[in-house]
């Protein structure tokens, strides 16, 4: 079963692309597995629609667990199995120990100070983020099978992304 996802990030090029889902969940949570164009980190991503986030489980490109990316997403299903996520700029690394490190805070303000995220944007962005940190604190932010999640060995080519 395939995803169709529409992501839209303020920084960068507007990119539609189409994603074998690798673990289903329901329609407010489910993944997918991607190789970063750097080649050397594969990312497998749950989608946390409701929640208003999203959590890569990030390997080497051997198969090795380096850390956990977390984006703030502003999500919608706009259609059966396709969707559209705002990336809201404010991310967590969440490294194997617990540790974790708040990133793009600059470029959260930038979008701010350019006018590209409206209010409510804002708001739900430091909401989710407040949110995201105090169940890190508690250690409750990353799911036991998103820790227990194993990268898909890739095979063939990936889906072409646009």
């Amino acid at each position: 079963m395939n995803v169709v996802i529409k992501k839209v990030k303020f920084t960068t090029i507007n990119k539609t692309y189409t994603e074998k889902v690798r673990d289903w969940r329901g329609r407010s949570c489910f993944s997918t597995q991607y190789a970063n164009p750097d080649g050397k980190r594969i990312f497998h991503t749950y989608y946390f629609v409701k929640k208003g986030y999203t959590i890569s489980k990030v390997f080497h490109k051997n198969g090795e667990f380096m850390y956990y990316y977390c984006d703030v997403m502003e999500m919608k299903e706009v259609a059966p199995m396709r969707y559209v996520m705002v990336d809201l700029l404010l991310d967590l690394i969440v490294y194997p120990d617990g540790r974790y490190h708040l990133i793009d805070v600059d470029e959260f303000a930038d979008s701010i100070d350019k006018g590209h995220l409206r209010k409510r944007q804002q708001v739900h962005a430091l909401r989710t983020l407040d949110t995201m940190l105090q169940l890190q604190t508690k250690r409750r932010l990353i799911p036991r099978f998103v820790q227990d999640t194993e990268m898909i060995p890739i095979v063939t080519k990936p889906i072409a992304r646009k």
